[in-house]
């Protein structure tokens, strides 16, 4: 049996355009809350925090390019959880003008964090949340812009995360790595949103993709909603690791709030422990994932 290596769990704690105080009152918002909450996301054992721009007010996403994801990164090197590692998101920008979007990549990248989201491909519709306006929409992100990002993040000595909505997306990064565009060994996360146009949340779709990937590439999973715990035990048991957060998921068990990403952060530990999978440390991360600390 091949010995598992730590679980690295990040916490992903702001949450993108559709988590807001609307939703939840708990959802961190200001520099100061974003600041706090990672402090206690690291004390509960996560060794990942990542990002995206909040309004202090509504808890609505921040509007792009800004400067919140720089404060935030600024506070919290200044923190108790000063040793975490940082993943900002690159989400953001579609509805940045075209002669705009290459100066807020480089700004992106440029902020002191240690990762950075990057996803594979672009999307149709992550929620039909019953608004007709959105089934004109679609997250655009062609080959050619994956190809600028993942430059300016390792210009910048930036690890990109790999987001993986579609079994397909894993061809993708296949074909980078080949051309030289992405360097190995590669971290991928397997988005399983189950939403229009993404991958399931199952154990059979989980496999597929584990098993589509090199060996030398590390995984994780992230499954929004009532499935996000499910989907986190399955990667623990075989051997990858797990994504939690108000991001994803805003409730702590069926119909209640979770009051900080924290408590979910708890959840997948005292999971991972019932299962004796160790829980690593920022330093410990950063060797799985070979990242070397700023």
């Amino acid at each position: 049996m091949v010995e598992k290596p730590p679980l690295i769990i990040t916490a992903a704690i702001t949450g993108g355009d559709y988590v807001s105080k609307f939703l939840t009152p708990h959802v961190p918002s200001t520099v100061e809350e974003v600041v706090e909450e990672t402090v206690q996301v690291r004390k509960a054992g996560a060794s990942v925090v990542h990002l995206h721009a909040k309004d202090p007010e509504t808890g609505g996403p921040a509007p792009d390019p800004n400067p919140t994801l720089k404060k935030y990164v600024e506070g919290i090197r200044e923190s108790e959880a000063s040793d975490i590692i940082i993943n900002v998101t690159t989400g953001g920008g579609r509805f940045v003008s075209p002669e705009k979007l290459d100066d807020m990549m480089k700004e992106r990248t440029t902020f002191g964090q240690e990762m950075c989201s990057l996803n594979m491909g672009s999307i149709n519709l992550w929620e039909d949340m019953g608004i007709p306006q959105l089934r004109d929409m679609i997250f655009g992100n062609p080959i050619n812009t994956i190809v600028r990002w993942a430059g300016y993040m390792y210009e910048n000595g930036v690890k990109p995360e790999l987001e993986i909505y579609d079994t397909g997306m894993i061809n993708a990064a296949k074909k980078l790595v080949a051309e030289g565009s992405l360097r190995e060994p590669l971290h991928v996360q397997f988005v399983m949103f189950n939403g229009l146009s993404c991958m399931s949340p199952n154990l059979k779709t989980l496999l597929y993709c584990v098993e589509s990937i090199p060996s030398n590439w590390t995984w994780s999973v992230c499954a929004p909603g009532r499935y996000e715990m499910e989907m986190a035990a399955a990667a623990i048991i075989l051997g990858g690791h797990v994504r939690v957060g108000m991001e994803d998921n805003i409730y702590i068990e069926r119909g209640v709030l979770a009051k900080s990403n924290a408590e979910l952060v708890e959840k997948v530990v005292r999971i991972a422990r019932e299962l004796q999978r160790e829980i690593a440390t920022p330093d410990e991360a950063r060797k799985i994932l070979g990242i070397k600390k700023k």
